[in-house]
Protein backbone atom coordinates (compact mmCIF):
# COMPACT_ATOMS: atom_id res chain seq x y z
CA UNK A 1 0.00 0.00 0.00
CA UNK A 2 2.98 2.53 -0.87
CA UNK A 3 0.34 4.65 -2.67
CA UNK A 4 -1.42 5.20 0.71
CA UNK A 5 1.47 5.62 2.60
CA UNK A 6 2.62 8.28 0.47
CA UNK A 7 -1.13 10.26 0.25
CA UNK A 8 -1.16 10.66 3.83
CA UNK A 9 0.48 14.03 5.27
CA UNK A 10 3.82 13.76 7.60
CA UNK A 11 7.15 14.10 7.47
CA UNK A 12 9.29 10.52 6.36
CA UNK A 13 12.20 9.43 9.33
CA UNK A 14 13.57 6.13 9.65
CA UNK A 15 12.31 3.72 11.40
CA UNK A 16 14.58 3.34 13.97
CA UNK A 17 14.48 7.48 14.63
CA UNK A 18 11.17 7.79 15.39
CA UNK A 19 11.62 9.78 18.77
CA UNK A 20 14.46 11.58 16.84
CA UNK A 21 11.90 12.43 14.59
CA UNK A 22 9.40 13.80 17.01
CA UNK A 23 12.42 15.48 19.44
CA UNK A 24 13.58 17.82 16.42
CA UNK A 25 9.36 18.12 15.18
CA UNK A 26 8.78 19.54 18.24
CA UNK A 27 11.85 21.70 19.17
CA UNK A 28 10.59 24.77 18.03
CA UNK A 29 7.27 24.76 19.17
CA UNK A 30 5.47 26.50 22.60
CA UNK A 31 3.68 23.25 23.17
CA UNK A 32 6.93 20.96 23.29
CA UNK A 33 6.28 21.15 27.17
CA UNK A 34 2.62 20.18 27.62
CA UNK A 35 1.80 17.12 25.44
CA UNK A 36 0.08 14.79 27.40
CA UNK A 37 -1.56 12.16 25.78
CA UNK A 38 -4.71 10.49 26.86
CA UNK A 39 -4.94 7.43 25.08
CA UNK A 40 -3.27 4.88 22.11
CA UNK A 41 -4.97 4.90 18.72
CA UNK A 42 -3.90 1.97 15.53
CA UNK A 43 -6.18 2.67 12.96
CA UNK A 44 -5.24 -0.54 10.71
CA UNK A 45 -5.88 0.44 7.17
CA UNK A 46 -6.98 -2.60 5.42
CA UNK A 47 -6.71 -3.68 1.71
CA UNK A 48 -9.42 -1.75 0.09
CA UNK A 49 -8.73 1.98 1.59
CA UNK A 50 -7.76 4.41 -1.26
CA UNK A 51 -5.83 7.42 -1.11
CA UNK A 52 -8.28 9.53 -0.95
CA UNK A 53 -10.29 7.12 1.88
CA UNK A 54 -6.92 7.11 3.98
CA UNK A 55 -6.56 11.18 4.22
CA UNK A 56 -10.47 10.79 5.18
CA UNK A 57 -9.67 8.73 7.88
CA UNK A 58 -7.12 10.30 8.72
CA UNK A 59 -9.12 13.76 8.86
CA UNK A 60 -11.60 11.94 11.05
CA UNK A 61 -9.17 10.81 13.46
CA UNK A 62 -7.57 14.28 13.70
CA UNK A 63 -10.82 15.64 14.74
CA UNK A 64 -10.81 13.08 17.31
CA UNK A 65 -7.91 14.20 19.00
CA UNK A 66 -9.00 17.75 19.06
CA UNK A 67 -11.25 16.35 21.94
CA UNK A 68 -9.29 13.25 23.09
CA UNK A 69 -5.16 13.95 23.02
CA UNK A 70 -3.63 11.02 21.27
CA UNK A 71 -0.74 9.04 19.95
CA UNK A 72 -1.92 7.41 17.00
CA UNK A 73 -0.60 4.65 14.39
CA UNK A 74 -1.50 4.58 11.35
CA UNK A 75 -1.26 0.89 9.65
CA UNK A 76 -0.36 0.70 6.14
CA UNK A 77 0.07 -2.99 5.11
CA UNK A 78 1.69 -3.59 1.37
CA UNK A 79 -0.52 -7.13 0.68
CA UNK A 80 1.95 -8.24 -2.51
CA UNK A 81 3.45 -11.49 -0.77
CA UNK A 82 6.56 -10.74 -3.67
CA UNK A 83 7.44 -7.79 -2.26
CA UNK A 84 10.34 -7.70 -0.82
CA UNK A 85 11.09 -6.79 2.48
CA UNK A 86 10.12 -2.96 3.68
CA UNK A 87 9.43 -1.15 6.19
CA UNK A 88 8.69 2.96 6.00
CA UNK A 89 7.75 5.20 8.64
CA UNK A 90 6.37 9.10 8.70
CA UNK A 91 5.74 11.37 12.11
CA UNK A 92 2.86 14.01 11.83
CA UNK A 93 2.04 16.40 14.94
CA UNK A 94 -0.62 19.44 15.30
CA UNK A 95 -1.27 20.99 18.21
CA UNK A 96 -4.52 22.53 19.11
CA UNK A 97 -6.41 25.51 21.15
CA UNK A 98 -8.99 23.84 23.81
CA UNK A 99 -11.40 25.70 25.95
CA UNK A 100 -8.65 28.35 27.00
CA UNK A 101 -5.16 29.78 25.65
CA UNK A 102 -3.48 27.46 28.41
CA UNK A 103 -5.45 24.75 27.31
CA UNK A 104 -3.06 23.17 24.82
CA UNK A 105 -4.07 19.70 22.99
CA UNK A 106 -1.60 17.85 20.62
CA UNK A 107 -1.79 14.70 18.57
CA UNK A 108 1.16 12.89 17.26
CA UNK A 109 0.68 9.91 14.51
CA UNK A 110 3.43 7.46 13.18
CA UNK A 111 2.35 6.11 10.12
CA UNK A 112 4.10 2.67 9.21
CA UNK A 113 4.37 1.02 5.82
CA UNK A 114 5.19 -2.25 5.79
CA UNK A 115 5.13 -5.49 3.52
CA UNK A 116 4.15 -8.95 4.93
CA UNK A 117 8.23 -10.03 4.47
CA UNK A 118 8.67 -7.78 7.68
CA UNK A 119 5.23 -8.49 9.31
CA UNK A 120 6.39 -10.69 11.94
CA UNK A 121 8.31 -7.35 13.73
CA UNK A 122 5.79 -5.55 13.06
CA UNK A 123 4.15 -5.43 16.70
CA UNK A 124 7.08 -4.74 18.56
CA UNK A 125 7.74 -1.88 15.76
CA UNK A 126 3.79 -1.15 17.15
CA UNK A 127 4.92 -1.37 20.95
CA UNK A 128 7.75 0.82 20.66
CA UNK A 129 5.05 3.90 18.80
CA UNK A 130 2.54 3.56 21.36
CA UNK A 131 2.78 5.86 24.52
CA UNK A 132 3.79 3.88 27.81
CA UNK A 133 0.98 2.97 30.43
CA UNK A 134 -2.19 4.74 28.05
CA UNK A 135 -5.25 3.01 26.75
CA UNK A 136 -4.87 1.45 23.58
CA UNK A 137 -7.77 1.39 20.75
CA UNK A 138 -7.63 -0.55 17.65
CA UNK A 139 -9.55 0.75 15.02
CA UNK A 140 -9.75 -2.12 11.00
CA UNK A 141 -10.92 0.21 8.46
CA UNK A 142 -11.83 -1.53 4.89
CA UNK A 143 -10.11 -4.97 5.50
CA UNK A 144 -11.30 -7.83 2.89
CA UNK A 145 -11.28 -10.42 5.29
CA UNK A 146 -11.74 -10.87 8.86
CA UNK A 147 -9.84 -14.20 9.13
CA UNK A 148 -6.53 -11.94 7.98
CA UNK A 149 -7.06 -9.94 11.32
CA UNK A 150 -5.79 -13.03 13.21
CA UNK A 151 -2.24 -11.88 12.64
CA UNK A 152 -2.42 -9.18 14.94
CA UNK A 153 -3.46 -10.35 17.87
CA UNK A 154 -1.17 -8.45 19.98
CA UNK A 155 -3.94 -6.17 19.00
CA UNK A 156 -7.28 -7.50 19.05
CA UNK A 157 -6.13 -9.12 22.98
CA UNK A 158 -4.84 -5.94 24.51
CA UNK A 159 -7.43 -3.33 23.13
CA UNK A 160 -9.93 -1.77 25.20
CA UNK A 161 -12.08 -1.46 22.38
CA UNK A 162 -12.22 -2.58 18.64
CA UNK A 163 -13.32 -0.46 15.76
CA UNK A 164 -14.41 -1.31 12.85
CA UNK A 165 -17.60 0.37 9.91
CA UNK A 166 -19.87 -2.54 9.12
CA UNK A 167 -20.88 -0.66 6.01
CA UNK A 168 -17.50 -0.68 4.79
CA UNK A 169 -16.27 -4.50 5.68
CA UNK A 170 -17.14 -7.87 4.55
CA UNK A 171 -19.67 -9.80 6.52
CA UNK A 172 -17.25 -11.86 7.89
CA UNK A 173 -16.52 -9.21 10.58
CA UNK A 174 -20.27 -10.40 12.66
CA UNK A 175 -18.96 -14.23 12.61
CA UNK A 176 -15.14 -13.91 13.25
CA UNK A 177 -14.60 -15.20 16.72
CA UNK A 178 -13.17 -11.89 18.20
CA UNK A 179 -10.78 -12.43 21.40
CA UNK A 180 -12.64 -9.90 23.29
CA UNK A 181 -16.42 -9.64 21.80
CA UNK A 182 -17.54 -7.44 24.71
CA UNK A 183 -15.06 -4.89 23.47
CA UNK A 184 -15.83 -5.15 19.62
CA UNK A 185 -17.83 -1.45 18.31
CA UNK A 186 -19.53 -1.58 14.74
CA UNK A 187 -19.52 2.59 13.80
CA UNK A 188 -22.43 2.11 11.91
CA UNK A 189 -24.59 1.60 14.73
CA UNK A 190 -22.73 3.98 16.98
CA UNK A 191 -23.46 6.87 14.24
CA UNK A 192 -26.92 5.99 14.29
CA UNK A 193 -27.34 7.27 17.84
CA UNK A 194 -29.21 10.31 16.96
CA UNK A 195 -32.06 8.30 15.60
CA UNK A 196 -32.44 5.63 18.15
CA UNK A 197 -32.44 8.76 21.04
CA UNK A 198 -35.65 10.51 18.78
CA UNK A 199 -37.16 6.74 18.42
CA UNK A 200 -36.71 5.83 21.71
CA UNK A 201 -38.09 9.16 22.71
CA UNK A 202 -41.55 8.78 20.65
CA UNK A 203 -42.02 5.25 21.39
CA UNK A 204 -41.72 5.76 25.46
CA UNK A 205 -44.66 7.79 25.77
CA UNK A 206 -45.94 3.82 25.21
CA UNK A 207 -45.90 1.38 27.28
CA UNK A 208 -44.48 -1.96 26.76
CA UNK A 209 -47.90 -3.67 26.36
CA UNK A 210 -49.39 -1.17 24.48
CA UNK A 211 -46.52 -1.49 21.67
CA UNK A 212 -46.19 -5.45 21.95
CA UNK A 213 -50.08 -6.34 21.63
CA UNK A 214 -51.18 -7.74 18.48
CA UNK A 215 -47.52 -6.48 16.77
CA UNK A 216 -47.47 -8.76 13.79
CA UNK A 217 -44.00 -7.21 12.09
CA UNK A 218 -41.16 -4.60 11.81
CA UNK A 219 -40.13 -3.28 8.22
CA UNK A 220 -37.59 -1.00 7.88
CA UNK A 221 -37.22 0.43 4.19
CA UNK A 222 -33.64 2.17 3.03
CA UNK A 223 -32.02 3.29 0.59
CA UNK A 224 -29.62 1.04 -0.43
CA UNK A 225 -26.20 3.31 0.60
CA UNK A 226 -27.55 3.10 3.98
CA UNK A 227 -28.32 -0.80 4.32
CA UNK A 228 -25.73 -1.19 7.55
CA UNK A 229 -26.97 1.51 9.58
CA UNK A 230 -30.99 -0.15 8.62
CA UNK A 231 -29.41 -3.40 9.67
CA UNK A 232 -28.32 -1.88 13.10
CA UNK A 233 -31.40 -0.20 13.38
CA UNK A 234 -33.63 -3.06 12.92
CA UNK A 235 -30.97 -5.21 15.53
CA UNK A 236 -31.98 -1.95 18.39
CA UNK A 237 -35.75 -2.71 17.79
CA UNK A 238 -35.59 -6.22 18.03
CA UNK A 239 -33.62 -6.18 21.24
CA UNK A 240 -35.18 -3.48 22.31
CA UNK A 241 -39.29 -5.05 22.01
CA UNK A 242 -37.92 -8.78 23.46
CA UNK A 243 -36.69 -6.65 26.34
CA UNK A 244 -40.10 -5.02 26.40
CA UNK A 245 -41.77 -8.52 26.56
CA UNK A 246 -41.70 -9.72 22.86
CA UNK A 247 -41.47 -13.57 22.43
CA UNK A 248 -38.08 -13.81 20.68
CA UNK A 249 -39.48 -17.22 19.06
CA UNK A 250 -42.81 -16.40 17.76
CA UNK A 251 -42.95 -12.83 18.14
CA UNK A 252 -42.86 -9.99 15.08
CA UNK A 253 -41.49 -10.53 12.49
CA UNK A 254 -38.78 -8.65 10.62
CA UNK A 255 -37.90 -7.43 7.45
CA UNK A 256 -35.34 -5.27 5.97
CA UNK A 257 -36.13 -3.75 2.40
CA UNK A 258 -34.44 -1.65 0.57
CA UNK A 259 -36.24 1.17 -1.51
CA UNK A 260 -34.60 4.37 -3.43
CA UNK A 261 -37.89 6.59 -2.39
CA UNK A 262 -36.93 9.65 -1.26
CA UNK A 263 -36.65 8.85 2.21
CA UNK A 264 -33.86 7.51 3.90
CA UNK A 265 -35.16 5.39 6.20
CA UNK A 266 -39.05 4.41 6.60
CA UNK A 267 -40.09 2.15 9.50
CA UNK A 268 -43.70 0.48 10.61
CA UNK A 269 -44.96 -1.53 13.00
CA UNK A 270 -48.14 -3.61 11.59
CA UNK A 271 -50.58 -4.73 13.92
CA UNK A 272 -53.57 -6.92 13.39
CA UNK A 273 -55.72 -4.34 14.39
CA UNK A 274 -56.48 -2.54 11.36
CA UNK A 275 -56.60 1.38 13.28
CA UNK A 276 -53.62 0.57 15.60
CA UNK A 277 -50.24 1.56 13.95
CA UNK A 278 -46.40 3.29 14.19
CA UNK A 279 -44.63 5.17 11.35
CA UNK A 280 -41.65 6.81 11.00
CA UNK A 281 -39.83 8.05 8.03
CA UNK A 282 -36.45 9.81 8.12
CA UNK A 283 -34.52 12.17 5.31
CA UNK A 284 -31.00 12.80 6.40
CA UNK A 285 -30.64 14.92 3.59
CA UNK A 286 -33.09 17.63 5.19
CA UNK A 287 -32.27 16.56 8.70
CA UNK A 288 -36.39 16.07 8.84
CA UNK A 289 -38.12 12.97 10.56
CA UNK A 290 -41.91 12.26 10.99
CA UNK A 291 -43.24 10.23 13.34
CA UNK A 292 -46.87 9.01 14.12
CA UNK A 293 -48.63 6.52 15.88
CA UNK A 294 -51.64 5.52 17.36
CA UNK A 295 -51.59 2.26 19.58
CA UNK A 296 -54.93 2.75 21.13
CA UNK A 297 -54.34 5.62 23.10
CA UNK A 298 -55.27 8.06 20.45
CA UNK A 299 -53.41 9.61 17.24
CA UNK A 300 -49.74 11.18 18.48
CA UNK A 301 -47.73 12.82 15.73
CA UNK A 302 -44.21 15.05 15.76
CA UNK A 303 -41.74 16.31 13.40
CA UNK A 304 -37.60 16.35 14.63
CA UNK A 305 -34.37 16.23 12.94
CA UNK A 306 -32.72 13.24 11.37
CA UNK A 307 -28.89 12.50 11.07
CA UNK A 308 -25.75 10.80 11.78
CA UNK A 309 -23.44 11.32 14.65
CA UNK A 310 -20.13 13.12 12.99
CA UNK A 311 -17.61 10.49 12.25
CA UNK A 312 -15.53 12.18 15.35
CA UNK A 313 -18.18 11.35 17.03
CA UNK A 314 -19.17 7.87 16.26
CA UNK A 315 -15.66 7.26 16.87
CA UNK A 316 -15.37 8.37 20.29
CA UNK A 317 -18.81 7.06 21.28
CA UNK A 318 -17.66 3.99 20.41
CA UNK A 319 -14.47 3.92 22.09
CA UNK A 320 -15.54 5.17 25.00
CA UNK A 321 -19.43 4.34 25.63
Amino acid sequence: MPAVFDALPGQEVPVGGLSAGFKKLWADSPAKDSRAVQLNLVLHLGANTTPADAQEQFRHTLSLAQRYPCRVVVLCPHFDDQAPAEMRAKIYGECFLGKSKNDTRCVEFVILHYTMAVRAYLENQVSVCLSTDMPLYYWGHRFSSAKRLADYGYLLTRSKRILFDSAVVPADAFTYPWPNISAVRDLAYTRTLPLRQNLGQFLSRYSPALINAGLQKVVIRHQTQYAAEASCLLGWVRKGLVRSGANEASGPGFTLTPDEGPASFAMEFVYAEANKFFRWSADLKKDHAGFSGDLGTGRTTQTLGAHFLAPEMALSEAMFF
